[in-house]
C-alpha cells in the first residue's frame, strides 16, 4: 500500500553501500512487475491503483537515493521512506537473490574461469542480501519504535 492510500511509509537512514542494493533493487521491482501492466486498462480500477502503488513506491524510494548512482552527492547516510508494499517487494526481490545463488551454484563445474564468472555473481547476490537484510532490520527498528 502506497503511503497516499494512507498506509504510512517508515522513513530509515541506509549508508551509502546499502542505498546503491536498494536502488536497483527497486528498479527491479519494475522490471518483475510489469506484466500486469500488459493489461491494465482491462483491470478494475482498485487493481489498477494496487498496481500503480508498486510502481509509484519503488519511484519514491529511488526519486530519494537518486536515479543515477554516478551522480548523486556522497554522503555518511541516505533517509528513505519505505511503504509496507514496498517492503513486501524487497522481500520477493530476496527470495529471488537467494534461489539464484542455489541454481548459479548448479554451474560450478571443472572450468575455473567459468567458476570464477559464477562465484562472482554469487558474491554480487549475497552482498544484496546482506544489504536488503539491513535495510529490513532498520525498517524493523523503526515500526516497533
Amino acid at each position: 500500500m502506497s503511503a497516499h492510500q494512507g498506509s504510512s511509509a517508515c522513513r530509515i537512514s541506509v549508508d551509502p553501500s546499502t542505498a546503491d542494493v536498494l536502488r536497483i533493487e527497486a528498479k527491479k521491482v519494475f522490471m518483475f512487475n510489469h506484466e500486469p501492466f500488459e493489461d491494465f486498462i482491462d483491470y478494475v480500477p482498485a487493481k489498477q491503483l494496487v498496481l500503480a502503488d508498486i510502481f509509484r513506491d519503488a519511484t519514491a524510494v529511488i526519486d530519494a537515493l537518486g536515479w543515477d548512482p554516478d551522480t548523486v552527492p556522497q554522503r555518511e547516510s541516505v533517509e528513505v521512506a519505505l511503504t509496507p508494499g514496498h517492503v513486501q517487494q524487497l522481500h520477493r526481490r530476496r527470495c529471488d537473490l537467494l534461489d539464484t545463488n542455489l541454481d548459479l551454484l548448479d554451474n560450478i563445474g571443472a572450468d575455473n574461469d567459468a567458476n570464477a564468472i559464477v562465484m562472482s555473481e554469487i558474491h554480487a547476490n549475497r552482498h544484496a542480501t546482506e544489504a536488503l537484510n539491513r535495510v529490513f532490520d532498520a525498517y524493523a527498528d523503526t515500526i516497533t519504535a
